[in-house]
Order: C-alpha cells, then sequence, then structure tokens
C-alpha cells in the first residue's frame, strides 16, 4: 500500500514537470505573439479604430467617426478598385499560368533541365523587391527601357509605363505577376510530383492520352493545392504592398495605390493612426469574409480522396 502510494506521488511530480517544460518551451513563442500580434490586433479593433490619434495629441475616442470617414475619403474608393483590379490581373497569371508552367516543366524528363526551369522560375521570389524594381524601372524607362524599344520595332509609339495614370497600374500588375509566379508554380510541381503513378499507369493502360490524364486523373488529385494556391493568393493581392510602393509609390496620384499602401500612407504618412487603423479593420474583414467563403466553397470542389 505505502509503495503503491510512493509511486502515484512520483508519477504526479513528473507529470508536472513535464507539463512545466512544456509550457517553458512555449513561453517565448507566446509572449513573442502576444507582443508583436495580439496586443497590435487588440490595439487596432478596439482602440485606434474607434479614436483619433496622431502622435502630436493625446488619443481621443471618437466612436464611428473613422467609420463614416470612409464613406468621404475620395481616395478610399479608388484604391479600393485598384486593388481588386491588381487581382484581375495577378490572380488569374498565378493560378493558371503557374498551373501551365508547373505541368509544362514536370512533363520534362532531363533532370537537369527540371532543375534549371525550376531556379529559372523560382529565382525572382527570393531576389528582395526593393533590389529588383531596380531592373524593372530601367526596364520601364521612357527613353531607353526595353519595353518600349520592343514596341519600336513595331512601330508603335513610347509609353510612359510608371508615369501614365492609364499605364502604372498594369506595370505593378505585371512586375508582381513576374516576381511572385514561382509561389504558385513550386506548389503545383509539388503537387504533381505527388501524384500516384499507379493511377496514370491504370489510365494508360486503359487507353487515356496524356490529356485526357491531366484532366481527369492529375487536376482532381491537384484540387487540395489548387485551393491553397488560389486562396493564399487572393490574400496576397489583397495584402499587396512592395510592388507599388518601391516602383511607383502608388502614383501618378493614387492610380496605383492598394488598400495596403493607402493605410500606410494615412498612418505613417500623415500620422492619423485612428483612421489608418480602421482601414487595417476593414482590410482585414475583407481578407476574413474571403477566406470563410474559399473554405465553405471549397467543399463542392476539393477532392481530399488520394487513396
Amino acid at each position: 500500500m505505502g509503495t503503491k502510494t510512493v509511486h502515484t506521488v512520483s508519477q504526479k511530480q513528473r507529470t508536472i514537470r513535464e507539463n512545466v517544460s512544456g509550457y517553458l518551451f512555449i513561453l517565448p513563442t507566446v509572449l513573442f505573439y502576444t507582443a508583436f500580434i495580439g496586443i497590435p490586433i487588440f490595439m487596432t479593433v478596439f482602440i485606434l479604430s474607434f479614436s483619433d490619434f496622431s502622435l502630436l495629441s493625446p488619443l481621443e475616442f471618437v466612436g464611428l467617426t473613422n467609420f463614416f470617414k470612409l464613406f468621404t475619403d475620395p481616395d478610399f474608393k479608388i484604391v479600393v478598385f485598384n486593388t481588386l483590379k491588381f487581382i484581375c490581373i495577378i490572380a488569374p497569371v498565378h493560378i493558371i499560368l503557374g498551373l501551365v508552367l508547373a505541368t509544362l516543366i514536370d512533363s520534362v524528363r532531363s533532370r537537369f533541365f527540371q532543375g534549371f526551369f525550376r531556379t529559372v522560375f523560382y529565382f525572382p521570389l527570393v531576389v528582395t523587391t526593393a533590389s529588383i524594381v531596380l531592373v524593372w524601372g530601367y526596364l520601364y524607362d521612357y527613353n531607353f527601357g526595353v519595353f518600349n524599344w520592343i514596341l519600336s520595332q513595331f512601330g508603335i509609339a513610347p509609353i510612359r509605363w510608371l508615369a501614365d495614370t492609364k499605364w502604372s497600374l498594369l506595370s505593378v500588375a505585371l512586375f508582381s505577376a513576374w516576381k511572385f509566379i514561382g509561389n504558385a508554380f513550386l506548389y503545383y510541381y509539388i503537387g504533381l510530383r505527388n501524384v500516384p503513378d499507379v493511377y496514370l499507369e491504370a489510365a494508360s493502360i486503359d487507353g487515356a492520352s496524356k490529356l485526357q490524364q491531366f484532366f481527369h486523373v492529375k487536376l482532381p488529385l491537384l484540387t487540395p493545392t489548387l485551393f491553397f494556391v488560389i486562396t493564399t493568393t487572393l490574400i496576397n493581392c489583397f495584402q499587396m504592398f512592395d510592388e507599388p510602393y518601391f516602383l511607383t509609390r502608388g502614383g501618378p496620384g493614387v492610380s496605383s495605390q492598394t488598400i495596403a499602401m493607402h493605410i500606410y500612407r494615412k498612418g505613417f504618412g500623415e500620422y492619423h493612426f485612428g483612421y489608418a487603423s480602421t482601414l487595417g479593420l476593414i482590410l482585414f474583414l475583407i481578407v476574413l469574409v474571403v477566406t470563410i467563403f474559399m473554405f465553405a466553397f471549397q467543399k463542392k470542389w476539393v477532392n481530399y480522396d488520394s487513396e
């Protein structure tokens, strides 16, 4: 009886020590997320969004004034439409062209060329936007740019790619599509490489062509990857900041400015942190609604059964 009691107490002490050790292991991560994510989110959603705060004056509670200000802000509608235009241009390029590129590279038999093309398509992603923008700035140059030189070969007048309100948004979208297509390409490529050969062999024995194998075997098995790429692409497009900031500074005017840039401009350019927080909250709600819609809709077309 006494031995059993001592054994039980010892087991409880060991369990407590293991639990304490586990909590100590996750404590740095919890503190980090609380300090840099949890507290800023709480401050933005529940305090700053309903306040007027500019660093130069004390924080003042203004209720829903910042939300009503959205309807009188002349730039808000423009940046929302700009963001939607970016999504309409960039998302199809990443989602469709990324899949086409991954399929083509997956069909290449030479390992050397597979590695070569993987590097070519993924390399822009690892290069910082600030540095590669210098190169694209020269490509878009009005007098000496490559794009205008190509147009001149067909007798087309040069275009002010970054200084014309008609072309600035498209110029930024083309750059963004080129730089980040490697992300979607890599996910698709990994997904295609994980398609079991037994399915393809069975389809081949049944007489299916390569095109039929892609649409009836590979693509259904690739739907989880496709869902992930579509969701992350939409989220990234809504949060787009680096490309217009470094390439055009959102200009001319606000012709290529996104919602994220508008938040930055209001917060750190004009020091209206309260209104910038309200914009951040609106952007968060938009992304949240899109994400919930994507997860609700995925049940109808995503196939997780790979057995």
